[in-house]
Parts: C-alpha cells; sequence; structure tokens
C-alpha cells in the first residue's frame, strides 16, 4: 500500500491541481522545490522558506532538495545518520527530496572532457580531480572529486545510503547516457537501468511498511521516443508512490525538450504524482504544468541569483547593467518576496557591483519566491483554485 496519498482536487484541459499527503506533511501541486544540494539552499537560512515577513502570503514552502552523490562523500551519510539525520542536521522539519547520484558523476566528468558547449557549475569548477568511472552490471566504481578515493555504488547501496540521510522521498540508481553514445549503447544502458529498478525496489521492499520512506523511479533515455515509451511502460509498475522524468541530457534546445515533455506525459500513469526533473525558468515550469506535470526543481534559480540576475515577467534582468544604477523601482512590482518590498533595482546593482554576497542571497531568494508565485497564480487563476477546496 502507498505511503504517499494523492489525489487531483482540480483539472482543465492538460493542466491540474493535487494534494499530496506524505509523513504527516500536505504539499499542494504543482510545486517547485528549492535545491540544497549539499544540505543548504545557498546563502539562504531555510526558515526564510516559511516566515510571512520574506514571503508574504504565499503558501510556505515545505520540501527541499539534497544529493545522495556530495552527502555520501561529505560529510558523509554515516554522520549525517549520528547527528539525528539530515533533518536535523540542517535544521529542517518539512519534506527532503534527495535526488540520483549519476548526473553529478557525469557531469563532472563531461566538465574535464569532451562537451564544448556543456557550462560547468560552480561546484563543478572547484575540483582539481578528473573524475573516473568504471560501469557494469553490479555495479559502478568512481573516484571522489575531493580526494581521489575511490567508491562502488550500487542499487542497493544508495538505497541505503538515502535510508541513512533519512530523506523522505529517494530516488532511484539510474544510468544518465552522454549525448554522444549511438542508440545501441543507451538501449543498452536503459536496460541495465531497469534491472538496477527492480534490484532498488525489491531492496526497499524489504522494509516498506516499516519505515517513511519512498521510492521513485526515473523515466529518461534522451531523444528516442521509443525508448522513453518502453521505459515508462517497464517503471510505470514501480510508481506504487509517484513517477520521476529526466527530460534529455544536458544542452539540448527548449524546442527538444519540449517535444519529449509533450510525448512523455500522456504516457505516464495518471493517478501518480508526475516530477520533471531540471526544469526551472518560468516559461518551461508553466510548459510543463500545461502538459500535466505536478513537480520541479532546478539549481537555475539561486545560481543566476549568485550570478546577479533576476527572473521577472519581461525576462531575466541582468542587474549589473548600468541601466539599473539609477533605477529605484522593485524587480517586479506586486511581488510578495521580501526583496521586492525592501530592495530596488539601484541597491541591488550597487551589491552586485561591489560583489557583496548580501546581493547574490538576495537575488537568489526573490528568483526562489518568484517561481513559487507563478505557481500560486497558476492555481488560483488559471485552474481556479480555491484554498477552501
Amino acid at each position: 500500500m502507498s505511503k504517499l496519498k494523492f489525489k487531483i482536487l482540480k483539472k482543465i484541459w492538460n493542466a491540474r491541481v493535487g494534494e499530496i499527503n506524505l509523513n504527516w506533511v500536505r504539499l499542494t501541486t504543482p510545486i517547485f522545490m528549492p535545491v540544497g544540494t549539499k544540505a543548504t539552499i545557498k546563502g539562504l537560512i531555510l526558515d526564510m522558506l516559511q516566515d510571512p515577513k520574506y514571503i508574504w502570503d504565499l503558501p510556505i514552502i515545505n520540501l527541499i532538495l539534497a544529493n545522495t552523490f556530495h552527502l555520501y562523500l561529505r560529510p558523509w551519510d554515516q554522520l549525517i545518520k549520528d547527528a539525528w539525520w539530515l533533518h536535523k542536521f540542517e535544521n529542517w522539519n518539512w519534506l527532503i527530496l534527495t535526488d540520483s547520484w549519476w548526473f553529478q558523476v557525469f557531469s563532472l566528468w563531461l566538465n574535464q572532457n569532451s562537451r564544448g558547449d556543456y557550462q560547468a557549475t560552480d561546484e563543478e569548477k572547484e575540483f582539481s580531480h578528473e573524475v573516473k568511472i568504471k560501469l557494469t552490471e553490479e555495479w559502478v566504481k568512481f573516484n571522489s572529486p575531493y580526494d581521489w578515493s575511490k567508491h562502488f555504488f550500487t542499487p542497493e547501496s544508495v538505497v541505503d545510503i538515502q535510508c541513512n540521510l533519512w530523506s523522505d522521498i529517494m530516488m532511484v540508481l539510474d544510468v544518465c547516457s552522454p549525448t554522444d553514445c549511438d542508440k545501441a549503447t543507451i538501449e543498452k544502458q536503459m536496460q541495465m537501468t531497469h534491472r538496477w529498478a527492480k534490484r532498488a525496489f525489491d531492496h526497499l521492499e524489504k522494509k516498506y511498511d516499516k519505515v517513511r520512506w519512498v521510492l521513485f523511479p526515473i523515466v529518461q533515455w534522451w531523444i528516442h521516443t521509443d525508448l522513453r515509451a518502453q521505459s515508462i511502460d517497464f517503471l510505470s509498475q514501480y510508481a506504487r508512490d509517484w513517477i520521476a522524468v529526466w527530460w534529455v541530457s544536458v544542452g539540448e534546445s527548449k524546442e527538444l525538450i519540449r517535444e519529449i515533455v509533450e510525448f512523455t506525459w500522456p504516457r505516464l500513469p495518471d493517478d501518480k504524482p508526475r516530477y520533471l526533473m531540471w526544469v526551472g525558468t518560468p516559461e518551461d515550469i508553466s510548459h510543463a504544468i500545461e502538459n500535466w506535470f505536478d513537480m520541479f526543481d532546478c539549481v537555475l534559480a539561486t545560481r543566476l541569483g549568485r550570478h546577479g540576475m533576476a527572473f521577472s515577467d519581461d525576462g531575466n534582468l541582468t542587474i549589473k547593467n548600468a541601466k539599473y544604477k539609477s533605477d529605484f523601482s522593485p524587480l517586479k512590482d506586486n511581488c510578495p518576496c521580501f526583496v521586492c518590498r525592501n530592495y530596488t533595482k539601484a541597491y541591488l546593482h550597487h551589491l552586485i557591483k561591489e560583489k557583496e554576497m548580501l546581493g547574490g542571497i538576495l537575488l537568489s531568494f526573490h528568483n526562489i519566491v518568484y517561481l513559487n508565485s507563478i505557481l500560486e497564480k497558476w492555481k488560483k487563476e488559471k485552474l481556479w483554485i480555491s484554498w477552501d477546496t
């Protein structure tokens, strides 16, 4: 029996509002999940996500992400378990999703090898070691980008690591196929991911009824729609609580990503929440909502904020541009966030130009709240949801 309870409150055309109940926490979808890779959302105190002083009249944010790969390596999942698990460790009393580890290793490897169009993240740029990977049917071996130490992951061990973290929502170990793979190789890796998924769910099944955790399968397989269809057919049997979709790989066009979203959504189980991974621009989230997806995450909101960019109704604002030096208006009129209610573009421009860390913090927070305000607008205006529903 599923521990995650989901019901659809309202739907119109290909969009819907739902309610999720898990571990005594209620979520209303669609929802954007801020990314706290290393047990922190960079620069933010987590209480800001729930304090009316900072988010005004928006519903509180009560689901965030952390990363299995990074927390396993540093500070170590066993240490976090000894600290009474991740919730206590980072002082967060709500839900935590720990995402799949493979993309982090894959993207680090790309950064140091062939993909000239791939843009490295801040975390990737700090690593001085080359990441090496050996993939077999039984396990994947990799060296730590921090200290060159060698590690093995299996579908079972990744479940156990996330159990040590006490994640509310866990993701399976999957293979993230590089875009330069031929289709035959991608199909082999898809079949391996399916076998790994079975191993992960068989491993968790032994204790599923005794613990609070739920585990999600991940549908991917790049631009090959026939493989995506196969993957959906196979992995839907494991969508006891939820199903996740990884869009394509890294660096594809917005048009291609949207084609995959539109192909995928009608084939997913319609009685389960759908999680579209790594989607975080206002326009992409809106498109995904229109294609019956419920949950989204991306580092883009905070990454752009740290680099002096803010979401707005008129596109991304590059606050360091000279035109904002004497602009005493907020980033967005009627934005509920603390930043727009208290600071002007001119002040934010000053902080960014002076490389003051507060500038990136304020812009990051605005971007997170802005995305959540878009979702609330969808619920209340386009889907006509009243909070009395």
